[in-house]
This record gives structure tokens, sequence and C-alpha cells, in this order.
């Protein structure tokens, strides 16, 4: 890939400052980089119902079969794919705690299908058989009607940050009601770079695009996920080997697009200019600590002190902001679901709505009762994200205020750290870019907990080389999102019922009360599911709005303070020489940019 070749090289003089500096959270961070440099890569996602086919689609791009496939469900856990140039194979699992495990093909097999507790996910790396897919990585993950819980987490850490998801559907068997409420959370979930490929599997030969098989399972995708998909017919012969070059020559063609390549490269370059600002606040915080020994050094303690007072007052403010929402939210859920059962009620009792017993089933469970925890979701979600935005605006009154406060003391008492200060600043606040690269890292360290020196880069990549450079802003979006896909989620699950109940009710007395009996049970089970999603995601936004605010109090505290060991062996000449050389890296890439 000739577009990072200037990525790669500006690298170099990064890992010479960053060696030179012999800091050790910003190695650790440096090597998170270099490795995404170094293998820069797109993401594409398998999805599917349980044996349609997704392990023998991925098996179709090599010699051997890799994965296991049958008409069981075979795939327990995420396994990933990288496609290299290396003729050795490594098959390895990477645990929950980011350690890496290499494994032979029957431990590898049988943690496919009967995944440990704590397994993360497995990984697979080898040659294909056609050399220019080199460096793709594809996600076989476990059908939804497999694995509900683990999917949960599938759906959440996999979807958003995909380049590509492959939704695989059996012609066989057709697009069941699995497939119906997946895509339907995956429509919800997914952002509008994400394209979404159909694959419909297994299919017989000679296959024409007015089939009527095929023209149901095309309108039922597209109207899942609200947008037209590309389709790919794959024909499996005698011998159960698909054919699937059009389909991954077309994910390759999208893949080396020269915009997604452009816009990786400018993630990339994003990265590097991070760590640079890393070695530029400790450079300068050096500097400014040999200059300070004649200022006061009750100053800086006074100033840190205050750092800590500042810092626990406003996570405070987020403690009590994100309480008080979550407790509204579940007074508007109850009262969302008294309104809906009202309706219910209302309605199954004005007569003249009722037709046929299946013509009224059908219409409870796909149009009535949907309908209405969907006005009664979007009426939650707009009242949450309006309580989020207010309380959003609170903390950031009370931050700049501190803020504000801090930097003229320290432009008065200790002017030596003034620099070091609008470095740390520039990091956390008003620049979206670096405060999404900040997270990511702080992602890596609590997720992985990596240690230097006892492993290579692969392990503080194991948990966090989903795609993040793409710099997802989704914290607020995606929680809202979130909301949505569970409430619809959670009511099609709880409505299902309807399915079963049109086979065994032939009672003109009792359909209607059966009917009634099961939506009201609906909206209690609905209305559950959607309190414990509402829960589990404001406590997901008040985590990393707590952390940003730690990240950026802790930063400032940790370079006030005194700190011998800080570079120690380094000269100020030597000081000012890398920073010289800092400076000329960042305005060097931005006049690169600016010509582009």
């Amino acid at each position: 890939m000739n577009v990072f070749k200037s990525c790669i090289e500006r690298q170099k003089s990064i890992d010479s400052i960053v060696n030179a500096i012999g800091n050790e959270s910003i190695t650790k961070k440096n090597l998170l980089v270099k490795d995404k440099i170094m293998n820069p890569a797109h993401y594409v996602v398998m999805m599917g119902e349980t044996s349609s086919g997704k392990s023998a689609l991925i098996n179709s791009l090599f010699d051997n079969k890799i994965l296991i496939e049958s008409v069981k469900p075979t795939t327990g856990v995420v396994t990933e794919v990288i496609i290299s140039n290396e003729n050795e194979e490594e098959l390895t699992a990477i645990n929950k705690d980011a350690t890496i495990e290499t494994l032979d093909k029957d431990s590898f097999d049988n943690l496919s299908v009967n995944p440990n507790k704590t397994l993360h996910r497995l990984r697979y790396k080898g040659v294909c058989k056609n050399i220019k897919y080199k460096g793709m990585r594809i996600f076989d993950t476990p059908g939804y009607g497999s694995l509900i819980e683990y999917h949960e987490e599938v759906l959440k850490e996999f979807i958003p940050e995909s380049d590509f998801i492959v939704y695989v559907v059996s012609y066989r068997v057709g697009l069941g009601d699995d497939d119906a409420q997946f895509l339907k959370y995956i429509g919800e979930i997914i952002g509008n770079d994400v394209e979404v490929v159909l694959a419909i599997n297994m299919c017989p030969k000679d296959l024409k695009d007015d089939n009527k098989r095929i023209l149901e399972i095309k309108e039922n995708v597209n109207k899942c996920i609200h947008k037209n998909v590309k389709t790919f017919f794959i024909e499996s012969s005698s011998e159960k080997k698909p054919d699937t070059a059009k389909l991954w020559d077309y994910i390759y063609k999208k893949i080396n697009d020269e915009e997604k390549q452009n816009r990786l490269l400018e993630s990339l370059e994003n990265y590097q200019d991070y760590i640079l600002d890393e070695c530029n606040i400790k450079i300068n915080s050096k500097i400014a600590n040999i200059e300070s020994q004649k200022e006061e050094i009750e100053e800086k303690l006074n100033i840190v002190g205050e750092l800590l007072d500042k810092k626990f007052e406003i996570l405070g403010t987020i403690d009590r902001g994100f309480t008080k929402i979550k407790v509204n939210s579940i007074k508007t859920i109850d009262k969302s679901a008294i309104t809906i059962k009202e309706k219910i009620t209302s309605y199954i009792h004005d007569e003249s709505k009722w037709s046929k017993k299946e013509e009224t089933f059908a219409l409870m469970q796909d149009y009535y009762v949907p309908n209405l925890t969907n006005e009664e979701t979007d009426n939650l979600v707009n009242y949450i994200e309006d309580d989020i935005i207010l309380l959003d605006k609170t903390i950031d009154r009370l931050l700049k205020e501190s803020i504000s406060v801090l930097q003229e003391k320290v432009k008065v008492n200790t002017p030596s750290y003034t620099e070091v200060m609008d470095g740390v600043l520039k990091q956390h606040i008003g620049d979206e870019i670096k405060q999404a690269t900040g997270e990511m890292f702080r992602k890596a360290n609590k997720e992985g907990e990596y240690s230097i020196g006892t492993s290579n880069s692969e392990e503080l990549n194991s948990l966090v080389d989903i795609k993040s450079y793409k710099h997802i802003q989704y914290n607020i979006k995606y929680f809202l999102k979130a909301i949505k896909a569970s409430s619809l989620k959670a009511i099609t699950r709880y409505l299902s019922v309807f399915t079963e109940s049109i086979f065994y009710l032939y009672d003109s007395l009792t359909w209607q009360k059966k009917i009634k009996e099961i939506s009201l049970n609906a909206i209690d089970n609905w209305a559950n599911d959607v309190e414990i999603s509402i829960k589990k995601y404001l406590e997901m936004l008040r985590d990393t709005n707590k952390e940003e605010i730690m990240a950026l109090f802790n930063q400032l505290s940790e370079e006030f303070k005194e700190d011998e060991k800080l570079l120690v062996n380094i000269e100020l000449e030597e000081l000012v020489k890398l920073k010289k050389q800092i400076e000329f890296l960042l305005h060097k890439c931005l006049y690169m940019s600016m010509k582009k």
C-alpha cells in the first residue's frame, strides 16, 4: 500500500524520539500505533443465522478448511481470520485479560465450538489462495440463535466499527424470524459508512434475479436495515465448495478504494500526532521543572491541590446528573408501559377493529404493538438526549471555569508550566480527534492491562484492534441507537409467541382474550428489557465522561509534580533539540495535508 509509505517513514522518526524520552506510557501507546501503521487493515464482519454457511464462505478463500463446517452450530465465539503473506499458520486464543495463547488445530477447533469463560476471541493467520487479499481481516461470528448472551457483546463491539457486514442467508432456509430480528438490530446500530452485503448461500445453479425466493429475501433484508444491499448468489457444488469469487472481489475492490485508503491514512497520521504531542508535553514538563527551581514549590503544590478539588467536584456533578437521568428514565418507561397497555386494551375492546383471527394476530404482532412501543421509545430517547445534553453543558461550563482559573494562576505563579498546561488541554478539550484517540488508548490500557517487556505488540493490540482508527464519536449517538435497538429486539422477541398461538386457538371467545394477554405480557417484558438497557448504557456513558475528566486532571497533576526520574539522563540542550524535531514532524504533516 504505497499510500502509507509517508506514514511509515514518519513513524521511524517518531520511534527515535519516543526511545530517547523513554517514558513507559508513551512507549506502550507508540507500539499500538506502530502496529496499526505497519498493518493497516479494513474489517469485514460475517453475520447470519446459525448454519447459514458463514464459515464455508471464509474457507473458500483458502486451500484447506481453516474453520469447522457443519449443519450443527460450529461457531461459538468470534473468530478473526487474518490473511497474511507468511507461509506459516498461526492459531491463537486471545483471552479477556489480553493474554495470548498459541494453539494447535485440535484445540483451536474445540474452542471455536466450546469456548471457555476466559476466551475473548480466536485468531487464525495464514496465506489464502489469492495473494491480492493480503491484509484483509475477517471476523466470523456466532449465529444469532446459538448464543444470545454472547451475541449481545458481538453486536455492541463489532457492528458499529465494521467496514463491511456480510450477512449470510441460506437459500434453502430463507429469512427466518431470528434473521429479521437480527437485521433490524443491525439496521438501528450501524453508521452510514458501514456497507451491508447480502450473500445468499447454497443457491441452485443458474439462479435468476427474478426468482421468487430471492426477491422475497432481498425485499425483507432491505426493509429491516433501511438500505438497498448489494446481493450475491453463492452456488454450492456437490463437493460443497462455494463459488465466492465475485463476493470477495467486490469487497477487495471496495476496501482498496482510494477514498477509503486516504481516510485510513489520515486517521493513522492523527494517531502519530497524538504521540508527538505526548512527547512534547513530557519535554516541556522537564524544561519547566528545570526552570521552576527558582519558583516557589509551595505554589505548585497549591495548584496540584486545586486540580484535585476541581476533579472531585466535576466527578460528583457527573454522578448526580446521571443518577437523576436514570431515575427519571425508569419513571418514563413505567408511564410508557401504562400508556401502551391502555391503548391495547381500548383497541381490543373496539369490536369494529376485529377481522379474521389470523389477520388480527398478524396486525398486532407486526404493526400495532411494535408501532406503539416504537413511538414511546422515540419519546423516551428524546427525553434522555435532552437531559444528557443539558448535563453535558453543565459539565462543560464547570470544566471551562475551573481551567480558566487554573490557567491564570499558572501564568502568574508558575509561568514556566504555561506551555505544559496548554499542551495537556489541547489533548483533552476542544479537539474531538484527540479526545477519541485518548479514549482509545485508555481503553487499551484498561482492558488489556498490557505490560511492556512481557509481550509483543500483539498483546496490547489484542482487544482494541477492531478499527478504532475511525475516531467514532458515537458515545451519545451510539447510546441512543442501542436503546432503540434493544427496544425493537425486545418487543419482537416477546410478540413472537403470537406465531405459535395462532395454530392452537380455535375458540372464537378465547383468541381475543389471548391477544390481550400476550400483548400486555409482552409490554411488561419489553419495559423490563428497556430499563435494563438504559441502566447499562447510562452507566457506560457516565464512566466514559468520568474517565475523560480523571484523565485530564490526573495528567495535569502528574506534570506539575516533582519527578526526578523524568528524562533524568537528557540534558537541556538535547531536550530543546527533540522539541524542534517534534515541531518539524507536526508542521510537516500539516503542510502535506494542506497540499493535498
